[in-house]
């Protein structure tokens, strides 16, 4: 028996890159509102939305790295994160692609993210208003949401691809 090799780019580095800078961006947005509820300035949130550029970027980055792995590994095409999950799950190698599950945090990740990103426009178009601080708040609720799911599954793909990095025997 032959060993096979699946050449993978080592997406770990982006990947902790990414994880690092959300959790800056959660803990960040945290601070923030802290501040609100003080009646401090809104600069904090302005902070945040600024961390969240280079927290984009890394995932991006991070993002085509393993979409790049995934369609090696899968040989199939993948564009989506559930399609990924799918495609770098060594527990699901045997069963075909179309009958695979994703991770049921994807769409709660999805979610958390939209509220988060709904809840900072409007927390900036009531910035000299009372529900100034209610909308601070429910985006920072949402951000530590996104943000944990975010990390997990960012960690979680990372790991799993990493399994098909090594050499590996093929079956008879």
């Amino acid at each position: 028996m032959l060993d096979t090799y699946i050449d993978l780019k080592d997406v770990r580095v982006t990947g902790y890159v990414s994880m690092g800078l959300i959790a800056l961006v959660a803990a960040e947005s945290i601070w923030g509102t802290i501040n609100d509820w003080q009646g401090g300035s809104s600069s904090w949130s302005f902070l945040a939305i600024m961390l969240v550029v280079p927290a984009g970027v890394a995932s991006i980055v991070w993002f085509r790295g393993v979409t790049h792995n995934a369609e090696a590994i899968a040989l199939h095409g993948v564009r989506t994160v559930s399609q990924v999950w799918k495609a770098s799950d060594p527990a699901q190698r045997e069963v075909p692609f179309a009958q695979r599950v994703a991770s049921p945090l994807i769409k709660p990740w999805q979610w958390a993210f939209l509220a988060m990103v709904l809840c900072d426009v409007f927390e900036s178009l009531l910035l000299d208003t009372p529900f100034y601080v209610v909308f601070s708040t429910l985006s920072t609720l949402c951000a530590i949401g996104a943000g944990g799911l975010a990390c997990f599954l960012v960690f979680r793909i990372s790991i799993m691809q990493r399994r098909f990095a090594v050499p590996q025997r093929k079956r008879g």
